[in-house]
């Protein structure tokens, strides 16, 4: 590919007028970029790579896969509390051909598109032929002795999700034609939500910002909910109780048991939704400027040779669930 690298960056990658920052001093078409910091604030980096068949299914439209591939990165800074500010781009294509100009045509589009939406520069990246794959990293800005961080949970925190739980993961198994057994009760308004979930995920950066000052702790549910919230609370030495009925299951997830729907949403992952913890009089604050956040439980002292995550029923009884969340190496 290296023969037509230049053409490619040129015709789809060249960024459009809109979407220049001041703060960036020198970006696409030299060996590096130039950008200026801004005085009195720390820079947050973070970087996902996606790959075809792994991350994302091999028909997946190049509509989708760019715009998950940079809201994946760009619910990490939210759940730092960071302002996005630019982003590298690695891109690796099977071949340069006609149909790889359609398909990179539809996919700088929809990158640009919410790039422009959040105000972050595509400022240089690389191209290279090989499997289809999409690498981003991005930088934001934060204050200061600031930041959303993992370890900041305290006893008697009220744990908190941004949005509904459960769709992605059913999206991904109607995306992959698994497990269709399963889903023959959902609409196809369902399960068209379903795959609007897992292939657009909305990275909630206005919340991160808001949260900023407020939050004790805070991480984006990539996982599931299950896995996720147990990074918070081994950052934090302390444990959690989560009451089952409280969590916010997706509308996708309504015709199916609880029990399923509740696996779903504790494990499935792809949700990018923010959970984070915080004061009870914060919270109240909070969940009147936000009134569709969910309060699912609460930190507790972590106990001595048991357990940190404790899902309660309805009843008080723990509920022992059938698995964890998603892990790249299982």
């Amino acid at each position: 590919m290296s023969g037509s690298e230049f053409q490619l960056i040129q015709s789809y990658f060249s960024e459009p007028v809109q979407n220049k920052r001041a703060d960036v001093i020198l970006g696409i078409g030299d060996d590096c970029a130039i950008v200026e910091p801004r005085e009195k604030s720390h820079l947050v980096f973070s970087i996902d790579t996606l790959i075809s068949g792994v991350h994302f299914p091999q028909d997946s439209s190049p509509d989708s896969i760019a715009y998950k591939a940079l809201s994946v990165n760009l619910s990490d800074l939210a759940a730092m509390g960071a302002e996005p500010a630019w982003f590298t781009l690695s891109l690796s294509l099977p071949d340069f051909d006609k149909t790889a100009h359609q398909w990179l045509e539809q996919f700088s589009k929809s990158l640009f598109a919410l790039s422009e939406q959040h105000n972050i520069q595509l400022i240089g990246g690389d191209t290279t032929r090989g499997a289809l794959s999409v690498t981003i990293q991005v930088c934001g800005y934060i204050k200061q002795q600031s930041g959303l961080k993992r370890s900041g949970a305290i006893e008697g925190d009220v744990i908190a999700v941004t949005g509904s739980l459960g769709a992605a993961a059913i999206g991904l198994d109607i995306a992959l034609k698994q497990n269709y057994e399963n889903y023959s009760c959902l609409s196809e308004v369902d399960k068209h939500a379903a795959l609007q979930a897992l292939n657009y995920p909305c990275a909630r950066v206005d919340v991160g910002l808001y949260l900023q000052g407020i939050a004790h702790s805070a991480l984006d549910l990539s996982d599931g909910l299950y896995s996720d919230l147990g990074h918070i609370l081994n950052a934090s030495g302390v444990a959690a109780i989560i009451e089952l009925e409280k969590i916010p299951l997706a509308s996708s997830l309504d015709c199916m048991t609880k029990e399923h729907a509740w696996e779903k949403a504790l494990t499935g992952g792809d949700d990018y939704e923010l959970c984070f913890t915080l004061a009870e009089n914060d919270w109240q604050k909070v969940v009147r400027q936000y009134p569709q956040f969910t309060a699912v439980g609460r930190i507790v002292k972590a106990q001595t040779g048991q357990k940190s995550l404790h899902l309660l029923l309805a009843n008080g009884k723990e509920y022992s669930i059938r698995s964890g969340g998603y892990d790249h190496f299982a």
